[in-house]
């Protein structure tokens, strides 16, 4: 199992050469970063960066720990769908002002979806969360200090879905650039879709 004093090591050792920082408690990078880098077993920086082209990635060093125990653990495959959220970014696409993704403290798993009771299991055995929300494609962790918050709520979040598709597109980073009032307008036209 990791330790956060191994990973601390190790970030330290390798932050210069592969162009990422350790600030306070995070691990932040960007797009310039060197992606192909390997933070923990299984997950490399380019796994782990945020949805946002414009933006920086800032990951909690607890969550990578325990990212890691659980993929040790884990016998299945898993994916990181979202990662840190901007501020900004997080109130246009995902209506919220404040969460775990804004200080890079949560993590959305998809798994294969006859897996998900096996990861959920996993997770409270290996590296229990302040959050575990869980639904149809994986779950949501989140890593925070004090009272735990668990959901067996299991929906579909296609228009998620759409919305990263949507920001992820070519065409629409430009629009981005445009101001964030094009992209509020397009986020509430897709989501009454």
């Amino acid at each position: 199992m990791l330790t956060k004093t191994d990973l601390d090591a190790r970030l330290k050792a390798d932050a210069a050469e592969n162009r990422f920082k350790i600030e306070a408690d995070n691990l932040v990078f960007d797009k310039n970063s060197n992606l192909t880098y390997q933070v923990v077993d299984g997950f490399t920086l380019a796994d782990l960066l945020t949805a946002n082209p414009l933006s920086i990635t800032k990951l909690n060093k607890n969550l990578l720990v325990a990212l890691a125990n659980i993929k040790e653990s884990f016998e299945g495959v898993i994916k990181v769908i979202a990662s840190y959220r901007s501020p900004e970014y997080n109130l246009l696409s995902y209506g919220g002002d404040s969460d775990l993704y804004t200080s890079g403290c949560a993590l959305s798993l998809a798994v294969d979806a006859n897996l998900i009771d096996k990861l959920v299991e996993t997770i409270k055995e290996v590296s229990p969360m302040g959050e575990l929300f869980i639904y149809k494609w994986g779950v949501h962790i989140g890593y925070a200090k004090g009272e735990n918050k668990e959901t067996d709520y299991r929906t579909d979040v296609s228009w998620q879905r759409k919305i990263k598709d949507f920001i992820s597109n070519d065409r629409m980073k430009n629009v981005l650039l445009i101001g964030a009032a094009a992209v509020a307008g397009w986020f509430f036209f897709l989501r009454k879709k």
